[in-house]
């Protein structure tokens, strides 16, 4: 696929999904929401681009709604973000690049295969936990 129509495809489901989104409190973050910060970094993501300030814009706004959220929307911002990271295939080596290049110190390991149901709302204990990878 064309990099042009990847970035089409991806716009269309991220507007498919605001619009059928429910309102979700203040302090939530939303799977859309965390789409919509990484949005500018795709093509970096796929590996057609360098990083972008608005890449890591993005990235560290995502981080701050992250940082912010509960233990149960952390789960599922992770669950989210990991699932459109496997859908769209990203290339993984560029995802642990961005938190590097946008200087972002990631609570949690960026791998395809992050187990999201270990975050905790503590990251420390995510992180004391040694990362077990799902089998």
């Amino acid at each position: 696929m064309a990099p042009g129509s990847s970035t089409c495809l991806v716009g269309l489901v991220v507007l498919a999904l605001i619009s059928i989104s429910p309102a979700v409190p203040a302090n939530a973050i939303s799977c859309t929401e965390a789409l919509t910060d990484l949005l500018p970094c795709q093509t970096f993501l796929l590996g057609f681009s360098d990083i972008t300030v608005p890449c890591c814009q993005g990235a560290n706004a995502l981080l701050q709604s992250y940082t912010n959220a509960t233990q149960t929307d952390r789960q599922s911002v992770c669950e989210c973000v990991k699932q459109a990271a496997i859908s769209f295939n990203i290339n993984e080596d560029r995802a642990i690049q961005l938190t590097k290049l946008c200087n972002i110190n990631a609570p949690l390991p960026i791998r395809l295969d992050v187990n999201c149901s270990a975050i905790t709302s503590n990251n420390e204990d995510f992180q004391a936990q040694k990362f077990q990878a799902l089998p």
